[in-house]
């Protein structure tokens, strides 16, 4: 008796817990009617509980809202718990717009439904604002555009999916020099703000000026993801007098500050790769390391207590002590190996260089029944290091393959798609080797990380493919993962007039 007097009186609290609760808490059904609400819910939607009890909850929602909510709703349950959330608009009963965080989860009786709702209007206004009226552009790392704001689509007229995954040269009058664009990445790179004006073009391809103004974007990690610029349109400003002195003034500029920032560039990415590998290194030293102390003292402590070991025990601690520390001097003549690209430049034909790359492939992996894909946008030939970029292939492909095994995939795919803008080489190397967790992703290209469960040796496959791009050819490696599909992205400077 006493027990269910308890319960009773916990249900009471949590009760008042929740109609006290700031949030909106209900529970609807599979057609959003709300059988339960607490007390938040009234002054968010402006109705009382009976008006609101009388419809459901999608009446409130703006139309275009309203089947990605339902949609939710209809999932397929894989887990007995099921969550997932949702931003949308509503109308208050006084006709003013709300926007609202909603967190949807399942209750044991899969027909019912608990929301939680939030305001989030005065966020959503505020980024609408910027959306509405600031010119605005994000790119990845490699300068292609993920996302622009209405104002940039209404300034420049471009349909928002022709310039999405395009690279943002695509706005960029062809009067200006590809060496502005490498001087802009070196800025992003180096962690500089870019500054400056450029002569661009809108849908009608007429010319137009802007003052640019971009830097890095940052995740928690505090790993650069991409960049943003804005923009801001001088046209009435710049004389035909002024452009020509802008257009000359820019190439003279750019020319001083990339060799500054490419000397700045390599050592950042010197001493952030030293870093890492000093941190993994006595990482990976501390086992064979205390192997060695234990063995030596065990050996120091049987003779101190007058157990003399035999000679062949000796020597079999000593062969043992020698085997760790002939492995821990093999591990810093691999790195040192590393950190120096492992031949002299050469001239690279890159039609040449695919066509041995998947005859060796199809050779090695002809058992796997794997659809290898290469597709050339443009034949180059450029100055290069031959090897270094075989071994970078190699790596990316026998990951891809490890992963084919490790995920038991069937219909086993790889594309490798190349494009050629700017003075850079862009490489897309696909496949649907079942993706990578998000909470993994930004470990991929660090050294000795694996997904294995048993490691022995595997781990730096992908470090060294980042050693390669980042110091051997001065370029940006990065990795997404979609719909189980894993892309690795390279972008690499080539020396234009080397390409045939």
């Amino acid at each position: 008796m006493l027990e269910l007097e308890k319960l009773k009186r916990n249900n009471q609290e949590l009760q008042e817990i929740i109609n006290n609760s700031w949030d909106g808490i209900g529970i609807i059904d599979y057609d959003t009617q709300l059988v339960y609400l607490n007390n938040a819910f009234i002054p968010m939607l402006g109705y009382n509980k009976d008006e609101l009890k009388s419809k459901k909850f999608i009446d409130f929602m703006e139309e275009e809202y309203k089947k990605p909510f339902k949609d939710l709703l209809i999932k397929d349950f894989q887990e007995k718990k099921y969550k997932a959330e949702i931003d949308i608009a509503c109308i208050r009963k006084d006709k003013q717009k709300i926007f609202l965080k909603v967190t949807i989860s399942s209750m044991l009786n899969k027909n019912l439904f608990v929301i939680n709702t939030k305001d989030i209007t005065s966020l959503i206004s505020d980024e609408q604002i910027i959306d509405d009226y600031v010119i605005s552009m994000h790119t990845d790392l490699h300068g292609h555009i993920t996302n622009v704001s209405k104002a940039f689509i209404e300034f420049f007229g471009f349909d928002k999916n022709s310039l999405i995954a395009e690279h943002y040269s695509k706005i960029i009058h062809k009067d200006i020099d590809p060496i502005v664009f490498k001087n802009i990445n070196k800025s992003l790179q180096t962690y500089q703000e870019y500054s400056g004006k450029l002569k661009g073009y809108n849908h009608l391809k007429q010319a137009l000026w802007l003052d640019i103004k971009a830097k890095a974007i940052f995740n928690k990690y505090g790993d650069i993801t991409g960049y943003t610029y804005l923009l801001f349109d001088v046209t009435n400003e710049v004389t035909l007098n002024d452009e020509k002195n802008i257009l000359n003034e820019q190439v003279e500029t750019s020319k001083k500050e990339i060799e500054i920032k490419n000397r700045l560039i390599k050592e950042q990415s010197k001493l952030s790769i030293m870093s890492e590998t000093l941190q993994r290194l006595s990482h990976e030293w501390r086992q064979p390391l205390n192997y060695i102390s234990i063995q030596a003292q065990k050996l120091e402590l049987e003779y101190s207590l007058g157990n003399e070991p035999t000679t062949d025990e000796t020597l079999d601690v000593l062969d043992n002590i020698k085997e760790k520390a002939n492995s821990l001097s093999n591990t810093i003549e691999e790195f040192q190996g590393f950190l120096k690209p492992s031949s002299q430049k050469s001239s690279l034909d890159l039609k040449e260089f695919f066509d041995e790359l998947k005859l060796d492939f199809s050779n090695k992996f002809k058992e796997e029944n794997i659809d290898f894909n290469i597709q050339i946008d443009k034949n180059l030939r450029f100055m290069s290091y031959k090897s270094d970029f075989k071994t970078l292939f190699i790596n990316i492909l026998n990951n891809s393959i490890e992963n084919f095994h490790k995920n038991k995939i069937t219909n086993k795919k790889i594309d490798i798609i190349q494009n050629f803008e700017n003075g850079r080489l862009y490489l897309n190397i696909q496949d649907n080797a079942g993706g990578i967790e998000d909470s993994i992703i930004n470990k991929i290209f660090e050294p000795y990380f694996s997904t294995k469960e048993e490691r022995n040796g595997v781990g730096l496959g992908l470090y060294i493919c980042k050693m390669i791009v980042n110091l051997h050819l001065d370029g940006i490696i990065t990795a997404i993962s979609e719909n189980k599909n894993t892309k690795i992205k390279i972008s690499i400077p080539i020396e234009e007039d080397l390409i045939k």
